[in-house]
């Protein structure tokens, strides 16, 4: 059976995380190479990390868990510019994947469109 995850962030939003001080915010749901994929000409670009943070928002919604909170740093997404993103999980959101009954490898699309970074994740559960 397929299940859809969709997330919206705002681009202002990121704006404010890739400032000086609130670094530490963002490197709590960004890993060191995703932070690294969304520098552009040496600075952090707030379009890139708004869909770094859909992406990762949009994946956490197909374990369908509530009132728990997203594991950002065990979902990795490899991408950058130019490049399809791609998902990988381990830790705590892979024990979430397994729980929810993910059992195909989960495909994601990003877009963006003015303040807005949108991204949508798709994968087939076992019933």
């Amino acid at each position: 059976m397929p299940r859809v995850g969709v997330d919206i962030v705002l681009i202002s939003r990121a704006e404010d995380l890739v400032r000086p001080e609130r670094r530490p915010v963002l490197s709590h749901m960004l890993r060191p190479e995703e932070i690294a994929a969304c520098t552009r000409q040496g600075r952090l670009d707030p379009s890139a990390v708004a869909g770094f943070l859909a992406i990762k928002e949009a994946v956490f919604k197909l374990f369908h868990q509530r009132n728990r909170p997203v594991p950002w740093q065990s979902l990795q997404v490899d991408g950058g510019a130019g490049r399809w993103p791609v998902v990988r999980l381990d830790g705590t959101s892979a024990e979430l994947a397994q729980a929810a009954g993910v059992e195909s490898e989960i495909s994601v699309s990003v877009t963006h469109d003015g303040a807005y970074a949108v991204a949508v994740a798709a994968t087939m559960i076992r019933t």
